[in-house]
């Protein structure tokens, strides 16, 4: 329902921004065009000051031609000028070199002046030119929109991602050069007023975009009396001014004196408009400070401490390089090699503002560092960095002294700055190299080997307290985590069955239907709760809120086998309060997937060990197993016209790790399966009965390819058993209609199909099954014949042994079954065993022994 309510927001989202990227990618077209010929691009002698004729920005060769600032432009080359388009298109139909003629009015007197339109610049860009101009012209402008659109996208509904949106299209606005400006006044077509009217409105912005979010970050409330008070007496009239202009700009673009009240208006408020202006950005950095000493939530802080660092972070450079600017009344601290970093350094506004719209909990400033760096890395980084920072200052200085307009005083306070910017700089590395080895790197290590381990170890626990004991205790401890909780399903709901970190035990109870319940038993997956934000999942109505907020829960991990979900542990916020890291959460959950097999096995454990108590205690437990194990066996199969076949297992002891079974299709088809577990006794017949539900629930979906149900088995087993239990396994289905035999092999003695003199062996296939993780298996096929004998069997048959240590052999059953020709398929099963028998004349059996013998009628 909330997608569906989000398809209006998209849509006008999409449209935006293909007009941005359409009006953007002409510009970056233009401007790279115009670096490449930049000797034979004409420069613009002289601009016309928005919504008026009066000339500005008066160049060199429209100086020395007798042009000065404050002339209104009449005419060139004879052609009436009234607007800042007409003069645009003028100068663009001129070359390098060319003269024009320019005609004023100076105090209402005509004054012409020829002008030699010269380059915008003689010599080609530098590379230190290239980089600046496509950060200001390309870069910038592309990540805002980027940025600003991915995060509109991720919450088209969120009034702090629309607001970023127009912070950073305002911020877009504010880098591209005048050149690339005035070129949009000689476009033709929509996007020349386009252009026109977004430029103006955009640029003018700035400053309610900073009000607003100042405002209405980070709890996205702003209904205060004093946020009212300056929404109307600062956004309101600077919307209204930014509106206005814009549209003066497009009816004064042709004809400036079109709009002259509307001129003359602006010309005088362009004082106070700059004032307002400046008064809604610093509400920006006032709403910073007083919301991050009155914050209701540490998260609240969190954001609102990293969005303080990342605009300190941001705005620093710029600032000092126009402090330097005023104090040394000069500009050689604005060179691309200083303009370049500081520009540079921009970006980590925006990346700062999205970070905290989009992440579901802040980070403190040291563990977006951890996240954000490699421990071979840090302190290369750290020392590239450090490098940078000297040979920068250190240019900086070389340009202060070598300068004869910068006073000898002002050198001197120049430089020792410098100097105790450097000595900080080196005590800042040091401090910081030894502070990331010591307090990151080290701990997230150590973490992540207690917690490999804690997944081993757990597969040896099988009692249900000292598991989520260690489980609960050990997460706690390596984590930093005071309070977690493990609760399991009792009484169709799932209640704490340890914690830590809690007074007393945590009087909760989820529903088996609660949401909470639901989603983990759907998702499977880890589950971050975050109750302080509107748009968490967990809902101010939900039933599980109350109970998660006594938890204090911040990381839900399911503690689930196959399709059930057991239970699920609770975690609380860390002690240092950073979130949990996605290498975090993907730790946990293995922890938790290796819990989750060990309470199974626990259960079933348990549940056995009932069972056996019930019927006759401990001197009835294998027999039971046995039990239970013979009816894991087919009774019977569904009787197929032409087809006779039959199956035995006779293991070596009580129970066994043998398997055979029949499975009966849908379509009339029948399935036939033989394996072998690795090791014996209670263990193998576990594996083996858990590869038997595998099995026919595979089986049962009727999938078309036995390859594929062959994959999804071995993972299955590879999933549920431990590293040193695998399985031999032959699976196969036949079709009575067409008597097509197809077969999957996974590792298992060869079946032999026994065709008058010639014996088949259906080798095709692939591994064993449960030893490896993704595995791949082929399938192939056979069509059977009247007459033939299809034999399967395990090794326990072929190595059945006598006293003088032989073995029964393939010969030997080769030599059995065609000694037996004619006999039904259970007479030639115990045939064949009493061969074996006989030849081991009394020698105890060592393995069990399966066999199935299918013949064709």
């Amino acid at each position: 329902m909330a997608a569906r309510r989000d398809w209006p927001f998209l849509i006008a989202l999409a449209l935006l921004f293909a007009l941005f990227a359409a009006i953007q990618t002409r510009l970056t077209w233009y401007s790279i065009e115009d670096g490449i010929h930049v000797t034979q691009t004409v420069r613009f002698p002289f601009q016309l000051s928005d919504y008026r004729r009066s000339i500005t920005n008066v160049r060199k060769e429209a100086a020395s031609a007798g042009l000065a600032e404050g002339g209104l432009l009449e005419s060139i080359d004879g052609t009436s000028v009234r607007g800042p388009g007409p003069l645009v298109r003028q100068i663009e139909s001129h070359h390098v070199g060319d003269r024009i003629s320019v005609t004023v009015s100076r105090a209402g007197e005509p004054v012409a002046a020829s002008i030699r339109l010269a380059p915008e610049s003689e010599t080609p860009l530098s590379v230190g030119d290239w980089v600046l101009r496509m950060l200001l012209d390309s870069i910038t402008p592309w990540f805002c929109i980027f940025l600003g659109f991915f995060v509109a996208f991720l919450r088209p509904r969120d009034i702090l991602a629309w607001l970023l949106l127009l912070l950073l299209l305002s911020f877009k606005d504010l880098a591209p050069s005048d050149q690339l400006r005035l070129t949009t006044l000689a476009w033709s077509g929509w996007m020349r007023p386009a252009a026109i009217f977004l430029f103006s409105m955009l640029s003018s912005s700035w400053p309610i975009a900073m009000l607003l979010f100042g405002q209405y970050f980070p709890d996205r409330n702003a209904n205060g009396r004093w946020d009212r008070v300056l929404r109307w007496t600062l956004a309101a009239p600077l919307a209204l001014l930014a509106l206005t202009g814009a549209v003066a700009k497009l009816a004064t673009m042709d004809d400036a004196t079109a709009m002259s009240a509307v001129t003359a208006v602006f010309t005088r408020l362009q004082t106070p408009i700059v004032i307002v202006a400046v008064a809604a950005t610093s509400t920006f950095f006032f709403n910073l400070s007083r919301k991050m000493a009155f914050a209701r939530t540490r998260d609240d802080k969190r954001r609102l401490k990293l969005l303080y660092l990342g605009t300190t972070i941001s705005l620093t450079p710029l600032f000092l390089i126009v402090i330097f600017t005023l104090i040394l009344r000069t500009q050689i601290v604005t060179s691309e090699w200083v303009l370049v970093p500081a520009l540079v350094l921009l970006f980590v506004f925006p990346l700062t503002l999205a970070y905290v719209i989009v992440v579901e909990k802040a980070m403190e400033l040291r563990v977006a560092i951890r996240q954000g760096l490699q421990y071979a890395l840090a302190k290369r980084g750290l020392r590239v960095l450090m490098a940078i920072a000297i040979v920068i200052l250190i240019g900086i200085a070389l340009r202060i002294v070598t300068d004869p307009a910068v006073r000898r005083p002002q050198q001197i306070i120049a430089l020792s700055v410098m100097v105790v910017i450097v000595l900080r700089l080196r005590n800042f590395a040091e401090y910081s190299r030894a502070w990331i080895d010591r307090r990151f790197f080290r701990e997230a290590v150590n973490a992540e080997r207690v917690l490999n381990e804690l997944g081993e170890s757990v597969r040896s626990i099988v009692a249900v307290e000292p598991l989520l004991a260690t489980v609960t205790k050990t997460i706690s401890t390596t984590m930093h985590v005071p309070r977690v909780a493990a609760l399991l399903g009792e009484n169709g709901g799932y209640a704490p069955a340890q914690s830590v970190g809690f007074a007393s035990a945590p009087q909760v109870k989820f529903a088996a239907a609660s949401p909470v319940a639901e989603r983990l038993a759907r998702s499977r997956e880890p589950e971050r709760v975050s109750l302080a934000r509107p748009d968490s999942w967990v809902t101010q109505e939900s039933a599980d809120r109350k109970q998660l907020e006594q938890l204090q829960t911040e990381l839900l991990l399911p503690l689930a086998v196959k399709d059930r979900l057991l239970g699920f542990l609770s975690l609380g916020p860390k002690l240092s309060e950073e979130p949990y890291s996605p290498a975090d959460v993907q730790l946990l959950a293995s922890v938790a997937a290796q819990t989750g097999l060990a309470l199974e096995n626990t259960r079933l454990t348990e549940a056995v060990a009932s069972e056996v108590a019930q019927r006759e205690r401990l001197n009835r437990e294998l027999e039971i197993a046995r039990e239970v194990q013979q009816r894991l066996f087919p009774q019977g199969g569904p009787e197929i016209p032409g087809f006779d076949y039959a199956g035995k297992c006779r293991p070596a002891s009580s129970v066994g790790g043998d398997y055979y079974d029949f499975v009966a299709m849908c379509d009339g088809r029948l399935g036939i399966a033989i394996g072998d577990i690795s090791g014996k006794g209670v263990p193998a017949a576990l594996l083996m009965a858990s590869l038997q539900a595998s099995l026919r629930g595979l089986a049962i979906a009727n999938p078309p390819a036995l390859s594929t149900l062959m994959e999804n088995l071995n993972r299955l087993i590879y999933d549920a058993s431990p590293s040193n239990k695998y399985a031999t396994f032959f699976y196969g289905v036949y079709d009575p209609q067409s008597r097509e035999f197809s077969y999957v092999n996974g590792g298992h003695n060869p079946p032999m199909i026994f065709r008058g003199p010639d014996v088949l062996r259906l080798e095709d296939g692939g591994p064993v099954v449960g030893l490896f993780g993704p595995a791949r298996y082929t399938q192939a096929s056979v069509r059977l014949q009247s007459g033939d004998t299809l034999v399967l069997f395990t090794d326990g048959v072929t190595e059945a042994m006598n006293d003088q240590d032989e073995e029964f052999d393939e010969p030997r059953l080769i030599q059995a079954v065609r000694a037996s020709n004619g006999l039904r398929a259970a007479e030639l099963i115990d045939r064949i065993i009493q061969a074996c028998d006989d030849f081991a004349a009394g020698a105890p059996q060592h393995d069990d022994m399966t066999l199935v013998i299918a013949r064709v009628l």
